[in-house]
């Protein structure tokens, strides 16, 4: 009998469900916290029905937390400036990142079975954690439970394989990887999900390797990533997936365990492209405004407020929940991702208001029609009224002192100053390393960028919100004399052309068009009512 590494992605013969290992990552410095500002990845950890059969969930503090039991309950209460020295230095260095991916590996291994689905859902550099176990997973497999003593040795081949220099050396991390998994370990399969907040490497080990960390990618399933427009940090530039879409992948040395049931062992380059079940889009915020973790505004006695994390959150449940993960009704209600009839929601933060006067040009994709079709057969979708008051709730900056982060704040400014070695993402999406530092300047996006819906909707509503890595607001051009070499300031008020590339649910995407408006002038056609958009 042929054994077939993918026989192992498949369910069981036997009629018991689908056994689920869900793992949630958190981000820098969040853990368990009681006062309201949890971060996205803890929420979804609350919402899982944990009470499924054969489902196993597993949740990890951020880097910069303990993640031992007796100090995991006391940092949730401890403020930054209170943290130990090591902690501090972790949060901004993340020297703690193998620990954290052992013990996602670690969980694995004594859970897998044959036919289990994996779900890794991750925020920041627990995202790029999550990231990393996925492509451990696809390259080197997993160990047996009974061997969890020779986990290092599989950390260490992959690590090695990964960041190799010179042809001797990786012609040596080859064998010693085949070695390792050939000896130890057996394939899982496909991760089934992966589900990142705007991933983050800031991984002092491997900054050095910065272009060689883009490599290599994970294969799941499905993938979803979100990524924030407004993050300024220096030291969280992110980890993009989309230019990897269609590209070469230069790590072609060893196949993945997949490639591997089809294709000969030595020597198999990579598939060329990402053939994953694949979104990456872009939310409006900083950091945490998009993977949640900033302390709850209050509307007023008795209101609750929802915070603009809450619109990549709904997306995320959106989106597992499709691919058939379940979550608890109740908690779904309490932390605002339940849904509602149609019938009686009112109307959707997407069918009122009017964009105030604001100029700029909405262009619907071709098959509007059909997909105009598919939304009036929905039945259900996520309360309005809470769309509403996120897509309109207050961003944050976190290089601003507010919320009582001011030692934090301080200590993220001071990075700013220096002259550290770090990815810059130009316009195309293409990566390359530099030094000079960029002083608090939002992201750059790459050209053909998804922007979710409530982007667009916050433009329209907003005249201040212009960023200006979407090519709004102030704009530094050359001047016109050839006298004057500086440059000049020009401001562009009008949302720009937005062209709509799907829509069902919150998976609502806008490609920004690129190009002056028609009929010459700065502002072109009036944006398209609100309806005619929904």
């Amino acid at each position: 009998m042929t054994y077939d590494p993918c026989d192992c992605d498949r369910p069981p013969v036997h009629n018991k469900p689908t056994q689920e290992l869900v793992l949630c990552f958190d981000g820098t410095g969040n853990t368990f916290r009681v006062d309201g500002g949890e971060s996205n990845i803890l929420k979804i950890f609350r919402m899982l029905d944990r009470s499924k059969e054969n489902r196993y969930c597993y949740y990890q503090p951020g880097i910069g937390t303990d993640i031992t039991p007796g100090t995991f309950a006391n940092v949730a209460f401890r403020p930054f400036s209170n943290l130990p020295a090591s902690k501090v230095i972790d949060q901004a260095l993340a020297t703690s990142f193998d620990q954290h991916v052992i013990g996602g590996y670690r969980f694995l291994a004594r859970r897998w079975r044959p036919g289990s689905h994996i779900y890794l859902f991750g925020f920041s550099r627990g995202a790029y954690t999550a990231r990393f176990l996925n492509e451990m997973l696809d390259f080197v497999g997993l160990i047996s439970a009974d061997n969890e003593e020779l986990i290092p040795f599989v950390w260490q081949a992959f690590l090695s394989w990964k960041y190799a220099h010179g042809e001797q050396e990786a012609r040596q991390a080859d064998n010693f990887l085949r070695l390792c998994r050939d000896t130890m370990c057996r394939s899982v399969g496909l991760v089934h999900f992966l589900g990142l907040f705007d991933t983050v490497n800031s991984v002092a080990e491997f900054n050095k390797d910065v272009l060689k960390d883009m490599e290599t990618m994970p294969r799941p399933r499905y993938m979803r990533h979100a990524v924030s427009i407004d993050e300024k940090r220096i030291k969280f530039q992110p980890v993009l997936f989309e230019r990897l879409r269609g590209a070469h992948a230069k790590k072609g040395r060893v196949s993945t365990w997949a490639e591997r049931a089809e294709q000969q062992f030595w020597g198999v380059p990579l598939s060329p492209v990402l053939d994953t079940d694949f979104e990456e889009v872009y939310f409006a915020g900083d950091h945490s405004d998009v993977g949640g973790g900033h302390p709850p505004s209050y509307a007023g006695e008795g209101a609750r407020s929802w915070p603009v994390s809450q619109i990549p959150l709904m997306w995320m449940v959106q989106e597992a929940t499709h691919v058939g993960l379940t979550f608890d009704p109740v908690q779904l209600q309490e932390l605002g991702c339940h849904l509602v009839p149609v019938s009686s929601a009112g109307s959707s933060s997407s069918e009122d208001g009017d964009d105030d006067g604001r100029e700029g040009r909405l262009i619907e994709v071709e098959d509007v029609a059909k997909q105009q079709q598919q939304q009036q057969q929905r039945l259900m979708e996520f309360d309005p009224a809470i769309v509403h008051m996120a897509e309109r709730a207050p961003l944050h900056d976190s290089l601003e002192y507010d919320s009582g982060k001011g030692v934090e704040t301080l200590f993220w400014r001071l990075l700013e100053c220096l002259p550290m070695k770090r990815p810059k993402v130009n316009r195309d999406g293409s990566v390359k390393e530099t030094r000079w530092h960029v002083g608090g300047l939002r992201r750059p996006l790459p050209d053909g960028a998804r922007i979710h819906a409530s982007v667009i909707h916050r433009l329209q509503q907003d005249p201040e919100y212009r960023p200006y890595n979407l090519g709004l607001g102030h704009k530094r051009v050359p001047t016109t004399t050839s006298l004057d070499r500086h440059q000049h300031q020009i401001e562009r008020r009008d949302i720009g052309q937005w062209r709509r590339m799907q829509h069902g649910g919150l998976c609502d995407y806008y490609v920004q068009v690129q190009g002056p408006l028609p009929g010459g002038s700065a502002g072109g056609s009036r944006c398209a009512s609100r309806k005619s958009t929904a």
